[in-house]
């Protein structure tokens, strides 16, 4: 449908905005543009066509808007979102359920089960395979710290860290190729600064 994308990210934005995730330090507008501009990436690599990717593409910019109103479950929320704004636009009853299950498959932990999700699960989790993670990564600190209460050393924070990366996979091949020895990177970057920890 034409002019879809571009009604719903302006809707997308004005939620986010328009409510506690303006203030976010990472859940915020630039991280779901962010997701989106990796979205459209990571799915022209996989040789997607303009029609194929659009349910994707949908979905990268709701996937968040749940967290306007909870962090638990917001996947959920999200994907009400999104579906009561395309039944509102008369979007194809066929491709909503696909932008509704794309954006729960980025419930942690991660569980595509379609090319589509696997690009939107990589596409949200693109900074761990990036050399500007620890920027990321320390915006999310923050967020925790100050919306979740969730404090932690850095011993304990590093060690997190590292097991979540090298527990995580992506899913697509650019996230194979290109994204992954990035994200390995990281990990060593983390140890390396856990064993000078341990040192001192």
């Amino acid at each position: 449908m034409e002019g879809i994308k571009e009604k719903a990210r302006i809707h997308c934005i004005e939620i986010l905005r328009n409510s506690r995730c303006d203030k976010l330090p990472f859940h915020n507008v630039h991280h779901t543009l962010e997701v989106y501009k990796n979205t459209s990436k990571i799915a022209a690599f996989e040789g997607l066509s303009e029609t194929e990717v659009e349910p994707v593409l949908l979905a990268a910019l709701f996937h968040d808007t749940g967290n306007a109103i909870t962090f638990k479950g917001h996947e959920e929320l999200s994907a009400s979102n999104a579906a009561a704004f395309l039944e509102k636009e008369k979007y194809g009853d066929t491709r909503i359920p696909e932008v509704v299950r794309c954006i729960k498959a980025t419930e942690m932990p991660q569980t595509p089960l379609s090319k589509l999700e696997g690009i939107l699960c990589d596409a949200d989790l693109f900074h761990l395979g990036r050399k500007d993670f620890f920027v990321h990564n320390e915006l999310l600190r923050t967020e925790w710290e100050q919306y979740h209460k969730k404090f932690y050393s850095n011993y304990r924070w590093y060690s997190i860290n590292i097991e979540f990366l090298n527990q995580h996979e992506f899913h697509t091949g650019y996230g194979k190729q290109f994204l992954e020895p990035v994200k390995l990177k990281n990990s060593e970057l983390f140890q390396s600064l856990l064993t000078n920890m341990q040192l001192i």
